[in-house]
């Protein structure tokens, strides 16, 4: 059996640069996400973010029903491949 590493990644400043907190203008690292698609082949991809965190006092749930659509959908048009956000 071959064990699957599991590399994780957050997004603003990694897989996108992003200005003051405005996700929706976010610019893709595309060099990033060739790298990450790449890794996804034969391994698991994590990523990570803090977006809506701030906004909603460190709240996840509040967070997450804020933003996690709106990210998701914005990594997929990125062409970004990972197992779960």
């Amino acid at each position: 059996m071959v064990n699957k590493k599991i590399f994780c990644f957050d997004i603003d400043g990694v897989i996108c640069e992003t200005k003051k907190n405005l996700y929706s203008k976010s610019r893709p690292n595309k060099r990033t996400i060739k790298l990450i698609n790449e890794l996804y082949r034969k391994n698991k991809i994590i990523i990570f973010t803090s977006r809506y965190m701030g906004r909603n006092n460190e709240n996840v749930k509040k967070a997450k029903d804020q933003g996690y659509d709106k990210t998701y959908k914005q990594l997929k048009s990125w062409g970004l491949n990972f197992h779960k956000l």
